[in-house]
């Protein structure tokens, strides 16, 4: 088991400490295995909601953005690199 472990330090608030230390005693679970086993539950819960959350939502100001700029450039979409990486010495053909 240690192999795959790695030893950290962590501050409890006084009150956690006390619940787990006292559960330790009345389950005979140690502490560190009960702070793994909460840590697991947290990781794996939250990144299942962040996988299930998505990115943009219908209400984000995002959208409102869309179509407000006009540049005259007809092909950003497709080389938006060219555009928005360009260094000030390379020429840039817009439309092309």
């Amino acid at each position: 088991m240690a192999e795959n472990m790695v030893r950290t330090q962590v501050y409890l608030p006084r009150n956690i400490y006390e619940q787990i230390k006292a559960r330790a005693e009345r389950e005979g679970i140690t502490m560190a295995d009960q702070i793994r086993e909460a840590l697991v539950e947290y990781v794996v819960a939250t990144g299942e909601a962040r996988a299930q959350a998505p990115i943009l939502t219908d209400d984000d100001p995002i959208w409102e953005m869309i179509g407000m700029i006009e540049s005259g450039v007809t092909d950003a979409s497709v080389n938006h690199d060219k555009y928005i990486y360009a260094r000030d010495w390379d020429p840039v053909e817009h439309g092309t």
